[in-house]
């Protein structure tokens, strides 16, 4: 099973060779990896020439768009193989990444997109070892992901994300209109084809450095408007396709997107999200026969 690995990079010259270098060092070998430049830069080209010997490794330049989502998308469309895979340009996989989740997609073919913890760097660094702190140290972020606590909370890293390319023709590709989160966008629309899982193991080293960072920052009103634009190209859908939850067998999903659409356009309040599970119970007990 081939695996098209998608990275989306900008302005990263001197991080990007080490992000290439953990593809490289993958003790699964079935895969191509696509450098999918937002622009073309010589400094870029300079920095990923060593690895284009390789031919499993496509240099991508193309227009500058200013975010990510366009040049993963112009990936995409190159690529063909079965399952999609996606990676930072300034984070770094571990060598059995790959290999191990390839094994999970076969055995779990009702999986549709797949992440895994992740060693957190705050300090940038590519270093690591076992004292280094998890991305996710709570046991729910875990295993098989209910869809109505996804709606919640983002629990895949966009570095630890792989899925199925068939998907695509139901879910569509990234929303290249939004200011942030459009992975978890993406996220939300394939998770209503199928199941969503999270390998507990840490099998990659999450940069978090403020020099790694590419959205812009919003306050708290800011935050709350982005969220719920967020999901309403959820329910929406991107272009001219429609999003998986306008189908009715997934009304429930669309049920738990517009209920949590809700709570975002209320904006920030005193006990906000307490005051929102409260009368979500109540309209559910309201909504029992007798």
């Amino acid at each position: 099973m081939i695996v098209d690995i998608i990275i989306a990079t900008y302005n990263r010259a001197q991080l990007l060779p080490k992000t290439l270098k953990s593809v490289q060092s993958q003790t699964y070998p079935k895969w191509r990896c696509w450098i999918a430049e937002d622009g073309k830069t010589p400094e870029t080209l300079e920095a990923i020439a060593p690895f284009l010997k390789d031919d499993r490794f496509i240099y991508l330049p193309g227009d500058h768009a200013g975010k990510p989502a366009h040049p993963r998308n112009r990936a995409i469309l190159q690529g063909n193989a079965e399952l999609i895979a996606f990676l930072d340009d300034d984070d770094l996989w571990l060598p059995e990444k790959l290999k191990y989740q390839v094994e999970f997609m076969e055995r779990h073919p009702g999986c549709v997109l797949l992440g895994c913890n992740a060693y957190r760097s705050r300090s940038g660094s590519e270093k690591w070892n076992t004292s280094t702190p998890l991305y996710f140290q709570k046991k729910v972020f875990s295993g098989h992901i209910h869809y109505e606590l996804f709606v919640q909370e983002n629990y895949i890293i966009l570095s630890s994300a792989i899925i199925r390319r068939v998907v695509l023709d139901r879910s569509g590709m990234f929303n290249e209109t939004l200011l942030t989160a459009e992975d978890y966008e993406l996220w939300l629309r394939i998770g209503a084809l199928g199941e969503i899982w999270n390998i507990p193991d840490p099998l990659l080293v999450y940069r978090d450095a403020e020099f790694t960072k590419h959205y812009p920052k919003l306050n708290r009103q800011g935050n709350y408007r982005e969220r719920a634009s967020i999901l309403d190209s959820v329910l929406t859908g991107v272009g001219a396709m429609p999003s998986p939850l306008s189908y009715p067998e997934n009304e429930r999903y669309a049920a738990a997107c517009r209920y949590e659409k809700k709570f975002y356009l209320a904006g920030p309040r005193f006990l906000g999200r307490l005051r929102h599970e409260l009368a979500l119970r109540i309209k559910k007990c309201l909504s029992r026969p007798l």
